[in-house]
């Protein structure tokens, strides 16, 4: 595969897998998270291929074999995909992957989101006292599950009530990524359906640190990678 292909077909041309294209990959190294941005060259049916990322001003060719996460804007919308890394160009430019089987949307939310369901630890309010002080003291806690999960924010399915605003704070533990505490803040909620009995609490994460972020998008990754293989996704 060169720098220059047939013409792209309808889906790729749909997804906006195009020439001059920004992508942001990432991807697990053993010494942690990896995140490069790089450019498509060109697209056609046998892959894709890519200018191999720079760091330091040195190529940083993507390893073969790997599987990575591959994140960009189209019209306004958050796309993300699994894909692998199946070779390289022997002038080492540029860096082949597999053309995705699927692209998801993100629906213009900045992060994607993953559906899951993981029994939090803990949820509890966060009650502010006088002055910026957060008083822990007196906090009740709420049930319910997490349904969704992103680096941003998640979901909580819970019979609780809550304000739109109202800050709370999350323990939970990921596989592989050990338990995280973390303080968020409901943006919206969906009131329960006929015959249900759960509401739906849409939070975002504040002040979450880049450590905490980071083992969230490793837990995410890896849970797509299981459910790629299994055929989910």
């Amino acid at each position: 595969m060169g720098a220059s292909l047939p013409a792209r077909n309808d889906r790729e041309r749909a997804d906006g897998l195009a020439p001059g294209l920004a992508l942001h990959i990432r991807y697990e190294a053993s010494s942690g998270l990896q995140q490069v941005t790089t450019r498509i060259e060109d697209v056609d049916d046998s892959g894709i291929s890519v200018l191999v990322p720079m760091e330091k001003l040195k190529r940083r060719p993507l390893p073969s074999g790997r599987t990575v996460e591959v994140h960009y804007t189209h019209r306004n919308r958050w796309l993300q995909f699994l894909t692998e890394v199946t070779g390289h160009s022997k002038d080492g430019q540029f860096d082949f992957l597999s053309v995705p089987q699927r692209v998801e949307s993100s629906d213009r939310r900045r992060y994607y989101r993953l559906q899951t369901a993981i029994k939090p630890t803990c949820v509890f309010r966060i009650v502010v006292g006088e002055g910026t002080e957060e008083n822990p003291g007196g906090q009740a806690t709420l049930g319910g599950s997490i349904i969704d999960l992103s680096e941003g924010g998640l979901c909580l399915s819970t019979r609780d009530k809550a304000t739109v605003g109202e800050r709370l704070g999350i323990q939970m533990v990921l596989s592989d990524a050990g338990e995280l505490t973390v303080r968020m803040r409901v943006t919206s909620i969906d009131e329960p359906e006929r015959g249900r009995v759960n509401r739906r609490l849409h939070c975002e994460f504040t002040g979450i640190t880049l450590g905490d972020r980071d083992r969230i998008a490793r837990y995410l990754m890896k849970r797509q990678i299981e459910m790629r293989r299994r055929g989910q996704l």
